[in-house]
Formats: C-alpha cells, sequence, structure tokens
C-alpha cells in the first residue's frame, strides 16, 4: 500500500460515519398544515310573510257611492272593506281604473263582482271610466319646505294631507355626521334677538362648495332606539331660507323666506331638491318588520287617529312611503296579588290590536307615520308589525 493510501481511507471512513450519524438524528418535527377556515354560512333568508288573505267586504257596503269634496281614498275604502289600507285589492280587480288617484269629485262609485271578486266601477258622466279615457296620472310634485294647498278640483288623496303636510316637507331629521359640519346662524346685524324674512345675519361655517342657497333648521329633540339607546337622529324644524351675500369668516347672509323667526344657533343645511310623491299605494312590507313608536309629532301628548308618529325603523329596515302597519299596545308587566301555589307574583300582559298605521315619510333609520284608525289608547313605545 502507497504512504498516502491511510490518510485517504480515513478520511472516506469519517465521511461514511458522518453521513450515518445525520441520517439516524431524530428530524426536526414539520408544523401540521394549518386547517382552512370553516366556511361562512350563506346569510339567512328572512322569511317572506304569509300571503294576505282576501279582503273582508263590510256587510253594509253600498251599492253605489258619489265621491264628494273632503273624501279620501281610506275613507271610502272603509265603507267598503275591513282593513280599508286594502283598497288596491277591489280597484286592481277592474283593469278600467288601475290607478285609483284617478277619482274625483263626482264620480260615481259602482259595486259588482269579477270573476266572483268584488270590483268597484268608477261612472263619470253617466259612463264607466276607462283607462284609455281617463285623466292623465297626477304629476309628482316637486316640494321645497313650503305649505302649499291643493285645488279642490284634483282627484282625491289617498289620506287626510292636511294631517301630514308639514311633515312631507317642513321637517326632517338629520344625522350625526350632518350636524358636525352644519353652520349655523350667528346674530342678527343689529342684534335682535328675532330674524324674519327680509333680515340681514352673519352667519359661520358655510362653505362656497355647497353653494350660495341654504335651508334654515332648528334642532330639536334625539331619535333613540329604546333597546339599543343608540341615537338614530335628530328633528330639524325647517325654519327658513338664506343666501350668502358676502363670504369670509363670520359669512353675511339674507333671510329670503322664514315659515317662523330665525335665532341665533339656528342651522343651515344646503338646499336639496325631493321629489314627494302624496300619492300613496298603501301596502304590507315586503318582508316582515317589527318597530316600536319613539315619538308623537305636533306637541301632541295623547296618540290618536291622524297623528303623526315616529318609528324607530327607516329604508335601512325596508320601509317605504305607503308602508302599513299594525299598532299593538305594548305588553306591561304588572304585580299579581292573587297568585298561589307556584305561580309567579308578576306577569306580562299580552300584546292587543290598537290599531293601524301607514308609513309616509323615510329616513335612513326612523320613518314618520299617520295614524289611520286607533280602537284604543296608543302610547310610545307600543309597538307596530305586518298587518
Amino acid at each position: 500500500m502507497n504512504d498516502y493510501s491511510a490518510p485517504r481511507c480515513f478520511a472516506a471512513l469519517c465521511l461514511a460515519a458522518l453521513l450515518a450519524a445525520c441520517a439516524s438524528a431524530p428530524k426536526k418535527p414539520q408544523p401540521s398544515p394549518a386547517a382552512p377556515p370553516p366556511p361562512t354560512p350563506a346569510p339567512q333568508a328572512q322569511p317572506a310573510p304569509p300571503p294576505l288573505p282576501a279582503p273582508v267586504m263590510q256587510p253594509q257596503a253600498p251599492l253605489t257611492y258619489v265621491v264628494k269634496s273632503g273624501d279620501t281614498l281610506w275613507g271610502i275604502a272603509s265603507l267598503y272593506l275591513r282593513d280599508p289600507w286594502r283598497w288596491p285589492d277591489i280597484w286592481y280587480a277592474n283593469p278600467s281604473i288601475r290607478n285609483p288617484h284617478l277619482i274625483y269629485p263626482g264620480d260615481v262609485l259602482k259595486l259588482g263582482y269579477v270573476n266572483g271578486r268584488p270590483a268597484l266601477s268608477v261612472i263619470r258622466h253617466g259612463q264607466v271610466v276607462n283607462e284609455a279615457a281617463s285623466s292623465p296620472r297626477l304629476p309628482v310634485e316637486v316640494l321645497k319646505p313650503e305649505i302649499r294647498y291643493q285645488p279642490l278640483n284634483e282627484a282625491i288623496p289617498a289620506i287626510p294631507l292636511n294631517s301630514i303636510r308639514q311633515f312631507l316637507s317642513a321637517t326632517r331629521v338629520v344625522s350625526k355626521d350632518e350636524l358636525k359640519d352644519s353652520g349655523y346662524l350667528l346674530r342678527s346685524l343689529d342684534g335682535r334677538p328675532l330674524m324674519a324674512a327680509g333680515g340681514a345675519a352673519y352667519a359661520r361655517g358655510l362653505k362656497p362648495s355647497e353653494g350660495s342657497r341654504y335651508n334654515l333648521y332648528r334642532l330639536g329633540g334625539k331619535y333613540v332606539d329604546p333597546k339599543t339607546g343608540d341615537i338614530l337622529g335628530y328633528q330639524a324644524t325647517y325654519i327658513g331660507d338664506g343666501v350668502v351675500v358676502r363670504w369670509g369668516d363670520p359669512q353675511k347672509v339674507v333671510l329670503t323666506t322664514t315659515a317662523q323667526e330665525a335665532m341665533a344657533g339656528d342651522r343651515f343645511l344646503p338646499v336639496v331638491t325631493r321629489r314627494l310623491n302624496p300619492n300613496f299605494m298603501p301596502h304590507a312590507p315586503a318582508k316582515p318588520v317589527k318597530a316600536d313608536i319613539i315619538a308623537v309629532l305636533g306637541g301632541m301628548s295623547q296618540i290618536g287617529q291622524y297623528q303623526v308618529v315616529v318609528l324607530d325603523r327607516g329604508s335601512d329596515a325596508g320601509l317605504d312611503p305607503g308602508t302599513v302597519l299594525a299598532i299593538y299596545r305594548h305588553g306591561s308587566e304588572i304585580s299579581d296579588p292573587y297568585a298561589f301555589d307556584d305561580m309567579s307574583s308578576s306577569v306580562r300582559l299580552p300584546e292587543e290590536r290598537a290599531g293601524t298605521l301607514m308609513v309616509f315619510r323615510t329616513f335612513q333609520k326612523v320613518s314618520y307615520a299617520l295614524v289611520m284608525q286607533a280602537k284604543r289608547e296608543i302610547h310610545i313605545l307600543d309597538v307596530v308589525r305586518n298587518p
């Protein structure tokens, strides 16, 4: 063997031993792959409300009725139906009057039956009205915060508009974000505490990017969700209109119109043109709804027929103008002094049907509604649900 063969063999043996040691060494445990996240459950669809039964006719429903000035569709329907808001079910059964708002003082309503279902026909000037010959549909009116009067020769309204006119345009609900950046009336030019149309005043917080024309509102109470305590919005009552005549800090404004005298602290909000259609078509909610009455408007303490109430649900909950809801008296908890054995000494009374209301204006989180029927006393925190 050559002299360099021994070191070669020794090196080979060391390398083999090292490889064997590496092969026999315990391997570092590898982390197990992360379990995939559980699948996100599909959102549960709200069950659709059950179909409404056929409307119940009043036993003394007149065969004919002459429409008079001052009538409403709801009032006329109460002569024919136990639930007057179901009037589309008998008017729509007759294709000749698909639009029930085309009924005028002097028209004659005649009750008949089509395919076994009750239907109302409209007779005008001795002839049955048909769709082609009827007057054009009432236009949608662009309302601004001011009082408007409806001529008597127009089609009769669905509900008493005088009960809701001021709430169609003269009040609104504003959010906390809207109030955060809204400008305000600082003081009149001459220092008087009250300001009327034509007066000049100083304001702060107005922005050229919003334009120079503003509506002026006075903030009222806040609307609170009775269950969560969340603030749903703030009532804002229309005061008047103003226009900026000089920018700067403060800004100089002139009040162009006033519905009532303006005061320091009243808020300016940019003019927004809204289309409000007063020709309401009553309908049940598209999905189950449960809400609470959280306020009554108009300075009234009692809630009865034709009072305007505020609900703690709005367009977010699927409400829209014309939505009809049943009112139920809130079941209060009372003590029972006659309980015996294992009976509880207190008991919650069941909810009782108290009336019917119709939503006529919605905001994101609250709605204005008109009480159309009141069978019992109605109170704040009474419940409203699908009819």
